[in-house]
């Protein structure tokens, strides 16, 4: 493949993949992932080569998790003593995503690992390297990202130190993210008593007196009575509840101990970035940790008190701007009491 149709590959695929749009947001997406995109190789200044653009190509996968692997492949044309110079590189990374700023659609990463590197000069050598660096995905929509990539080059045989900067975009495919809840319905709606069943009509027997028997007495309903969106924030990627917040939680306290047949589920919902197994395990833990704080902390019996995660599921609003994702990332104390 000529050097020239390389190119045009690559810089296909960005426009290609730039044009692909979903409709909801969640990054990263666990599924296959291509990034193609163009920068500057910047060499190091002992190679007496000509720093140039650069044009890549990545293949890779990104888990259920942080993490994700991918192999790249980029080439360079640079000009060493007047004399053309052709790079290939062939690298083999890892990724690791950190959560992302709050309010924004941005996922800071970093990345490491190895390759190696043909240059098609008169030495016309292949050399061995190892990188590290990082970068910034911007989520354009569920699959698509915007990318900004740094990486160190360090050449392993010649000791020499190059430095890549590019920009490009990372389509993520092979995979769906259902954010949607199954029922849309309260989960504390008033409770209908069992019902009881037909009983047959006894036979008439003649009896002194008629003895009436005792009518069961009716089941207690469960009626919510109070449920307040809780003002607790919590760093990102964190279940710890911070003390100045405390007060918050102290006013449920007081309301609970001013009904004292009142009980208490303290729900937990995040947005739909990132996998939604994670997402639910976070919201648990953080209705868990405001669970602890009532019990151990403002003395709330701890029979009185529970603790769910939605995850994901059941949000207020469409997870498609900042301001609505940050209203579906949110703690709900639901009260009710035992009524006959």
């Amino acid at each position: 493949m000529s050097l020239t149709l390389k190119k045009r590959t690559i810089v296909g695929g960005i426009i290609a993949a730039s044009s692909i749009s979903t409709a909801a947001l969640a990054a990263p997406t666990e599924g296959f992932t291509i990034s193609p995109s163009i920068g500057y190789y910047d060499f190091d200044s002992d190679r007496d080569t000509d720093n140039d653009t650069a044009y890549s190509l990545g293949l890779g996968y990104q888990f259920d998790n942080p993490w994700a692997v991918e192999f790249t492949y980029l080439n360079a044309d640079s000009e060493k003593d007047g004399q053309d110079v052709g790079v290939d590189e062939y690298r083999l990374d890892g990724l690791y995503h950190f959560a992302e700023f709050s309010n924004t659609s941005i996922t800071p990463y970093l990345a490491a690992g190895v390759g190696i590197a043909d240059f098609s000069d008169a030495s016309d050598s292949t050399n061995t390297f190892v990188n590290a660096g990082g970068g910034l995905k911007y989520a354009i929509n569920k699959a698509l990202s915007l990318r900004a990539d740094f990486r160190l080059i360090k050449d392993v045989e010649d000791n020499h130190l190059d430095n890549l900067t590019s920009l490009g975009v990372t389509y993520t495919f092979g995979t769906s993210h259902d954010s949607s809840s199954n029922d849309d319905s309260d989960a504390y709606m008033q409770q209908e008593p069992a019902p009881v069943e037909a009983q047959p009509e006894p036979v008439a027997e003649p009896m002194p007196e008629p003895v009436a028997e005792p009518m069961p007495e009716p089941e207690p309903v469960v009626v919510p009575v109070h449920k307040v969106d809780l003002v607790v924030p919590f760093a990102t990627d964190s279940a710890e509840v911070q003390q100045q917040y405390y007060p918050e939680i102290q006013k449920l306290a007081d309301y609970l101990k001013a009904m004292p047949s009142a009980t208490v589920v303290i729900e937990g919902y995040t947005d739909d970035r990132g996998a939604a197994s994670y997402n639910k395990a976070l919201s648990e833990r953080r209705a868990a940790a405001i669970s602890d704080v009532l019990i151990n902390t403002f003395n709330v019996s701890a029979n009185r008190v529970s603790s769910i995660g939605y995850g994901e599921e059941r949000p207020l609003m469409d997870n498609d701007t900042a301001a609505n994702r940050e209203a579906n990332r949110r703690v709900v104390a639901v009260v009710s009491t035992n009524e006959a």
